[in-house]
């Protein structure tokens, strides 16, 4: 059997699954079983890690949107870390816009994929992200002749990553509802 490792790109699985589920809010994810999917995932191979990767909120004192979200986040990492998916922040930034965007996130998921395969970690690595960004880091993990299965939805499916990965899973609702909680069904 061989070893995989699961790298979660966390916002763009959060708007992967809302689309899954036709848009009903999925946030904060407290009750999907994330190591249970890895697990189903990967399978016949041996989940070595699962990792989930999220630009970090800032608390803003006073601010009640801000304060829910944090206090949302924070719920997420601590169930995440129960279930034994490592976490991993990036910065979350705001724009004068009143918009959050993520720095950071698509750096180190890049970086853990190719420092992980290098030190053999992993024979085969599982991408959930439709950041086409990381097609180099794939090419990068492949020269170490690992594999990279690419998943994701055909709604957004990126194409980079689907020309240069070993494999493509395109996920249905049937194949996630097993771990969502039971209220998003």
């Amino acid at each position: 059997m061989s070893r995989a490792a699961v790298f979660i790109d966390g916002n763009n699985f959060y708007f992967k699954l809302k689309d899954l589920t036709n848009g009903k809010n999925v946030y904060p994810l407290l009750d999907f079983r994330f190591y249970d999917f890895a697990s189903w995932l990967v399978k016949p191979n041996t989940l070595a890690t699962a990792r989930y990767y999220i630009g970090a909120l800032k608390r803003q004192r006073g601010n009640e949107k801000s304060e829910k979200m944090y206090a949302d986040q924070q719920k997420l990492l601590a169930r995440l870390q129960r279930q034994n998916i490592q976490v991993v922040l990036g910065q979350l930034i705001q724009h004068p816009d009143k918009t959050y965007h993520e720095k950071g996130v698509d750096v180190r998921i890049a970086v853990e994929m190719i420092r992980l395969a290098r030190e053999g970690v992993y024979d085969t690595a599982y991408l959930l992200s439709s950041d086409t960004d990381l097609v180099a880091a794939v090419e990068e993990v492949q020269s170490f002749g690992k594999k990279v299965h690419y998943v994701g939805i055909a709604k957004g499916q990126s194409f980079g990553l689907t020309k240069v990965s070993n494999d493509v899973r395109l996920l249905c609702l049937e194949d996630i509802e097993a771990f969502l909680p039971a209220t998003l069904l």
